[in-house]
């Protein structure tokens, strides 16, 4: 398709429904791209008869040829499992997408264990299975997974959507085909070009020429924009046999679009999503942009938009202690960002990272993209300073060296994957999360629906903040914490929020204040919470201490909080007198771990209904 055709394109779409104002930015964004991007396009595996590049990438790698080839052999044993198609229509029925997942995914990690181990050997003994691995998978019907196909429109064929899965594989694929060549059964070969053009490249086309943005991420700023970008831009760069304007419109699109997406972060760089989405999200965003900057031999480099370094480092310098990190939103409480990406972000854009040499590793496209030499020569990470501060998403985080670490946030409970917790906290000790946010819980169809806030990991009851009146915390962006205090010095931090909003439904709440002091005596630390409440008749009022391990009253206003080995000592202070009861919360948490523990939640509750009061309580390392 010729420039002036694409141009043409474009106006008319603008003749009928209004496209977003991105749309009219498409086609010169194209022509730009297009006068970049090589002929043929630029695949970011080495051609496979290139057997001298593959001894390089094994070496420099530290690939474990071995262990590779053997990985390949299993997949040789093993029968190349049917598509589970009674199990995609779980979601439907049932709402379980892990069924499906766990039966569908070792079927394409077959293809990549059967190109791997080819790459590493080079004999040939591998490419028979290859193929016959391309034509079964071409053969499903659907490559979008379940929980993205609610009404069964891809898998009975009435719709081609893009999905987090379908865009993967189709750049999985893509690469693959274009790096065995004519090495690959010619009928596997046509059969998997095919498939990437109807599953990733034309649907993308349509909505690049036509402005209908039928695929909502394209618009979003949520994580599911690079990620789909990612995978389709790596497929059409890749693509054997890709008309090169063709490319250059879906580069071109890309490289408007994914804007959104740093667009949806906090000006200080953080994102509401947390740790585990950035990885994932910004992961990808990395991943879209250093292969584009190798399809252009550097001359066009995303990560150094000025809207994309701060997001590249606020995470990376939000670490509590040890592999700890904030587990706000949808997160897990043992949440780590990926230590490849931030060493190599590091390196490329030069702010301090750990160094993380990523050998031994063979996975996509990450080996393929992520350099070694950098990984390597990232600067090793100086001690975290004692105090990070990201104003816009009102978090902070305290460090000491006696091992006591914290985060306090304020927030509000209208972002994306939210849970309703302003005000929550994290307490921790030599990296052990003692007290405070628990993280969330294992994804089921409930968690995106009406019903998402009946998970007490995701409603304010599971999370360590007030329940004045017996009064949960309301969903959207209105619920919101409003700081009202944030001074530092070298001794003492202080963070004082307005939580009163949070709670719309509590009956004659006239305010509420937390108010987070963290003080620093030489060796030793103190985190001070202080809840301080005004109704305007008496009405109940407690606030939670939430934990993975136990909480026992040791004297008339003292706590003892033991987890894992680890122990803190809680002294409260209220204004009247008070009980401590326990409950423990039905839920379902993330990770292997954490599914065999059941977390609690600790009341310090007021004996009696009162008009105004506080409860405070102050933690230390104190045995």
């Amino acid at each position: 398709m010729r420039w002036a055709a694409v141009v043409a394109a474009v106006a008319a779409a603008a003749l009928g429904a209004r496209p977003p104002k991105e749309f009219e930015q498409v086609a010169p964004a194209a022509e730009a791209m297009a006068a970049v991007l090589p002929k043929g396009g630029a695949r970011i595996v080495p051609p496979y008869r290139d057997r001298a590049a593959w001894a390089r990438f094994a070496e420099t790698r530290g690939v474990d040829a071995a262990r590779v080839v053997r990985w390949g052999e299993e997949a040789l044993r093993q029968p190349m499992a049917p598509f589970p198609e009674a199990r995609f229509r779980d979601f439907t029925t049932n709402g379980d997408r892990s069924r499906f997942q766990h039966e569908n995914g070792p079927r394409w990690g077959r293809l990549t264990r059967l190109a791997n181990a080819e790459w590493i050997e080079g004999k040939g003994r591998f490419l028979p299975a290859l193929g016959e691995t391309i034509e079964a998978l071409c053969a499903d019907p659907t490559w979008v997974l379940s929980a993205h196909d609610t009404r069964l429109d891809n898998l009975e064929g009435r719709r081609v959507t893009i999905d987090l899965a379908s865009a993967n594989y189709a750049w999985q694929m893509a690469e693959i085909l274009a790096s065995f060549g004519e090495a690959l059964p010619a009928q596997a070969r046509a059969k998997g070009i095919d498939a990437v053009r109807k599953r990733a490249i034309a649907p993308y086309l349509r909505m690049a020429r036509s402005g209908e943005y039928d695929n909502w991420w394209a618009l979003s700023d949520a994580n599911w924009n690079p990620v789909c970008h990612a995978g389709v831009v790596g497929a059409a760069l890749a693509l054997p046999g890709l008309d090169d304007a063709d490319r250059a419109l879906v580069v071109g699109s890309a490289r408007v679009l994914v804007r959104r997406f740093l667009g949806g972060f906090y000006p200080d760089g953080w994102t509401g999503e947390g740790v585990g989405y950035w990885s994932y999200g910004f992961g990808h965003f990395a991943r879209l942009a250093e292969t584009v900057r190798l399809a252009t031999r550097g001359r066009e480099d995303w990560l150094r938009w000025p809207e994309a370094r701060k997001p590249a480092q606020a995470t990376p310098m939000a670490r509590l202690c040890g592999d700890l990190w904030p587990p706000v939103a949808d997160c897990a409480v043992d949440v780590r960002a990926d230590g490849r990406l931030t060493a190599w972000l590091g390196a490329r854009l030069g702010f301090p990272a750990a160094p993380s040499d990523g050998r031994g590793r063979m996975d996509f496209p990450e080996s393929w993209l992520f350099d070694p030499a950098l990984l390597a020569d990232a600067r090793a990470a100086k001690g975290l300073p004692p105090r990070t501060w990201l104003p816009d998403a009102q978090i902070l985080i305290g460090r000491a060296p006696d091992g006591l670490a914290y985060f306090a946030m304020g927030g509000d409970n209208g972002v994306p994957h939210n849970h309703n917790d302003c005000g929550t906290f994290l307490v921790a000790r030599d990296g052990v999360p003692l007290l405070g946010d628990l993280g969330g819980e294992t994804y089921t169809a409930r968690t995106f629906s009406s019903r998402r806030y009946d998970s007490p990991l995701l409603n304010s009851f599971g999370h360590p903040v007030p329940r004045p009146a017996e009064t949960l915390q309301a969903a959207g962006s209105k619920a919101a914490a409003k700081v009202l205090d944030a001074t530092f010095a070298d001794a003492r931090d202080t963070l004082t929020l307005d939580l009163a909003a949070a709670y719309p439904k509590a009956p004659g709440l006239k305010a509420l204040t937390r108010r987070f002091v963290w003080e620093r005596r030489g060796e030793r630390a103190a985190l001070t919470v202080e809840d301080r409440f005004a109704f305007d008749a008496p009405q109940p009022f407690e606030t939670a201490l939430t934990t993975w391990g136990t909480c026992e009253r040791t004297g008339p206003d003292t706590l003892r909080v033991a987890f894992e080995g680890k122990t803190l000592e809680v002294r409260v202070a209220a204004s009247a007198p008070w009980s401590l009861t326990e409950a423990t919360l039905d839920a379902n948490p993330q990770g292997r771990k954490w599914q065999a523990l059941t977390p609690r939640r600790y009341a310090i509750r007021l004996d009696k209904p009162a008009a105004q009061g506080t409860v405070a309580f102050r933690v230390t390392t104190k045995e």
